[in-house]
């Protein structure tokens, strides 16, 4: 499982179920599961749990272990390292760390991205079909599972990822392993092509466990081949400025849609036939720049501008003639890619037996349904129908636990006020009670003349003097 719930740290806010574009969250007893088998792993629910219960599988012994065993191994990392590893001045000073960790070979996926574009433009201008891009493994994961019949539009081109990594075993061979590291979790189960794939926050976890840092490494260059306009791949239509293709609102045919709402809507207007004569990328994060994958809280615009320095920065230094060498040598590497359906699509409830459900979370009219989206669901009738599938429990409807804790504080009110006027009305009885008795002694001792005389003639006793 590679997104998963720390259960102690779970709080029960139903945020996970909320940003789920799968919703591959089960809620049991209160707590947060991960459905594994229903996960695009997207990692999103990872983002955005503030309380830290939601983790994805960290997979730094593995590449211990690769790198211990010796083996020649190669790091091929995403063009959006600039957008996590601010406190560098210069690029050089990360790939000197990356191999002080062991790795002989530091590689950039923008070469990849390079590939990959040429394959898209020519894919765009030569096809009668309009297809969806195919470079972010969770979209490919979400219309694979819950979109089948689009399968056949995911474009039938590899990831930047692929690409290099068969770039590296063409240029270094087939024995060499291969680490991606990158902002992406759904990375880790993309491709058997790659070794071992890891985050840039595990990778900073790397450097701290040998306490490796810019100034006690040696700073180094990209081994190449190296990126040209790849560079700018991970931010928003960056796809389409690497491929330089025409994404203009007027004569352009590109759609493009990046977060979770967005790409959502987007596929489900493709599959109804709404979008029509259009290509489509799409991006489950916004933009690669914002993946689980790199440390938490940093701003979008922030990174998407150190990106756009470092590509701008890389292609003023580029030597043209040496990156078009390569570019022509590996212009003819396979980079292509049959996808197949992995139908997931859940059983459809019939919302005409949803009354139950409903009424026992007080929803007894169509007003009663608020579709708050408290719970994490978009709709009440959503809500119960993942509480019939066994998704969701009735407690997380907040408009109707508030109500019925108001109610159970009214009826607590009222029963302390009975209590109240009980204990008093007890008070009471006990003082009658008393004075009765007392009441009684008195008469009973008036209704005995004998037992009079004798109590006055013991009080007189007691009285008179000793002789």
């Amino acid at each position: 499982m590679l997104v998963y719930t720390i259960k102690e740290l779970c709080r029960t806010c139903y945020t996970c179920v909320r940003e789920c574009p799968a919703k591959a969250i089960r809620i049991v007893g209160g707590q947060a599961e991960v459905i594994d088998e229903r996960c695009i792993v997207c990692g999103n629910c990872t983002k955005v749990c503030s309380q830290g219960a939601k983790v994805f599988l960290n997979t730094t012994d593995r590449v211990l272990k690769l790198l211990d065993n010796k083996t020649e191994t190669a790091a091929i990392i995403a063009p959006s390292f600039p957008a996590e590893f601010q406190e560098l001045s210069d690029y050089r000073q990360l790939i000197g760390m990356i191999k002080a960790l062991g790795f002989k070979h530091v590689l950039e996926v923008s070469f990849g991205a390079d590939l990959v574009a040429d394959r898209y433009k020519k894919l765009v201008e030569e096809s009668k079909d309009y297809y969806i891009s195919s470079d972010c493994p969770a979209i490919v994961n979400y219309i694979k599972h819950y979109h089948t019949n689009l399968v056949d539009n995911l474009a039938p081109i590899v990831s930047p990822m692929v690409a290099m990594s068969r770039v590296v075993h063409a240029r270094y061979g087939n024995d060499i392993k291969i680490v991606f590291i990158g902002p992406c979790v759904a990375k880790k189960a993309e491709s058997t092509e790659i070794d071992e794939a890891i985050t840039f926050s595990e990778l900073r976890e790397l450097f701290d466990l040998y306490k490796i840092t810019s100034e006690n490494s040696q700073p180094a260059d990209f081994d190449q081949p190296a990126g040209g306009r790849g560079a700018i791949f991970p931010v928003t239509r960056g796809l389409l400025q690497t491929a330089n293709i025409n994404d203009d609102a007027i004569t352009g045919n590109i759609i493009a849609a990046e977060g979770r709402i967005d790409f959502q809507g987007a596929l489900k207007e493709f599959e109804a036939g709404l979008i029509k004569n259009q290509h489509m990328e799409l991006l489950a994060c916004e933009g690669c720049i914002m993946g689980p994958g790199l440390s938490k809280n940093g701003k979008q615009y922030n990174r998407r501008a150190l990106v756009s320095s470092y590509a701008n920065k890389k292609m003023k230094g580029l030597d043209s003639v040496i990156w078009q060498k390569a570019f022509d040598e590996y212009s003819d590497l396979d980079l292509s890619i049959r996808h197949r359906s992995e139908d997931r699509r859940p059983e459809v409830i019939d919302e005409s037996g949803l009354d139950e459900v409903l009424a026992s979370m007080g929803k007894f009219t169509k007003k009663d349904q608020l579709d708050c989206g408290a719970c994490g669901y978009e709709t009440c009738i959503e809500h119960a129908i993942a509480i019939r599938k066994g998704l969701a429990e009735v407690e997380m409807c907040l408009p109707f636990t508030i109500e019925k804790l108001h109610k159970s504080v009214q009826e607590l009110a009222l029963s302390n006020e009975k209590l109240s006027s009980m204990k008093q009305a007890l008070k009471q009885s006990e003082k009658l009670a008393h004075m009765g008795q007392l009441s009684a002694g008195i008469a009973h001792e008036l209704n005995n003349p004998l037992g009079v005389v004798m109590m006055y003639s013991n009080i007189l006793l007691d009285e008179s003097p000793a002789d």
